[in-house]
């Protein structure tokens, strides 16, 4: 049986009469798909601990197949403000999809793992709107992973875009073109370009998107992640 780590829920599926299959992001073997026996039949087994939102230590066993085996999951941390707001919870979940969607099985990233904390954290605030962090979060993620948008450098000319210029972004590319090669799709402001920029990074918490940037962002993610994430 597997000592332990710290993992979060990213997807639950009743499987069978009383069974559960569990998906995680955890801390030392990035995505892990689990079954949890009885999970539906009796909570006292494992508690709250199969809920979304929370940070709880797995111990598991591997067998031949695909799917470990949980046999404790104990929960460490909970983000009370978070759960308290819809908002919240709300982009919270779509952060966590984007995260199942672009994660592997053993493929550890403690970074992202450590974002993901952050992210709650920071969805339990009341004074942060909820989707700008997630927008934020999204870059991030994906820059860990090492699937981030290009938004610097012309997919096709390989030439720099200045500081502060608009520029089309092409989510099958993956990167801006410049428009004098053809370039179509989002127009992004010189500013957001500068803002998501920033949010690759480790402050992308800190990253602020007003109402066109965050309207770009919005629209560059959803289309990114459609032409780019299987």
């Amino acid at each position: 049986m597997d000592g332990g780590t710290e993992a979060v829920l990213l997807r639950s599926v009743d499987y069978r009469d009383a069974d559960r299959i569990l998906t995680f992001f955890t801390r030392d073997h990035g995505r892990l798909s689990a079954i949890a026996r009885g999970a539906r039949r009796s909570r006292g087994r494992f508690g709250g601990s199969l809920e979304p939102f929370c940070v709880v230590r797995l111990a598991f066993s591997r067998g031949r197949g695909d799917l470990a085996t949980l046999k404790e999951a104990t929960v460490v941390r909970a983000f009370p403000g978070m759960l308290r707001s819809l908002g919240g919870m709300r982009e919270g979940g779509a952060a966590l999809d984007l995260v199942r969607r672009i994660t592997r099985e053993e493929d550890a990233e403690p970074r992202l793992f450590d974002a993901i904390i952050e992210l709650f954290e920071a969805l339990g605030r009341r004074e942060r709107e909820p989707e700008p962090t997630r927008l934020t979060f999204g870059v991030r993620a994906l820059s860990l992973v090492g699937m981030a948008p290009e938004l610097e450098v012309c997919a096709l000319s390989g030439v720099r875009c200045p500081p502060g210029q608009s520029a089309f972004f092409d989510p099958a590319r993956g990167a801006i073109v410049r428009q004098s090669l053809g370039g179509r799709g989002i127009l992004l402001s010189g500013a957001t370009r500068a803002a998501l920029a920033e949010a690759r990074g480790n402050a992308w918490a800190d990253v602020q998107l007003d109402g066109p940037a965050r309207a770009q962002a919005r629209a560059l993610l959803e289309a990114f992640v459609a032409a780019q994430v299987r």
